[in-house]
């Protein structure tokens, strides 16, 4: 996995043994992302399609991130918003993944962006969050498409 972290983006990328249409499924079929991420996610790959991730913190309250889809390229990319339920009412941050064909494998990046809207601590804790978080989800989908 290869790793970068701009100031204010996160970028990640899994190189994955599996067609861009089984990635693609496993990304935005309801059934096949609770596979591998959890219960109740959801992504949408249409216009306004809805992006949600119940989840819970440390503390075992629960949590909520949702977005909607701004734009996709079947079997290629998919950008949407997202917004964590406790954050303040105007701040949303922005995720692309992108699925691109190398061979028999696929290079799958995340990049996830507008971390500039918060203080520089907050930023910084929450990028650090992100970051642990979204390599956690790449390796799932990575085992669960090549152990398949």
């Amino acid at each position: 996995m290869t790793q970068a972290t701009s100031p204010l983006k996160i970028e990640l990328t899994v190189k994955i043994k599996a067609s861009p249409a089984d990635i693609w499924e496993a990304l935005t079929d309801s059934d096949e992302l609770e596979n591998w991420w959890g219960e109740g996610v959801r992504l949408q790959a249409q216009k306004n399609g809805v992006f949600r991730e119940p989840w819970e913190d440390n503390k075992r309250t629960k949590q909520l991130a949702t977005g909607s889809v701004k734009s996709f390229k079947v079997n290629e990319e998919i950008q949407f918003t997202w917004k964590e339920q406790d954050w303040p009412q105007k701040s949303v941050t922005v995720c692309t993944i992108k699925i691109i064909k190398d061979g028999a494998f696929c290079d799958v990046s995340v990049n996830h962006e507008g971390w500039d809207q918060f203080s520089k601590d907050q930023s910084k804790q929450l990028m650090l969050d992100f970051k642990l978080g979204w390599n956690d989800h790449l390796q799932e989908l990575k085992a669960y498409l090549e152990d398949s």
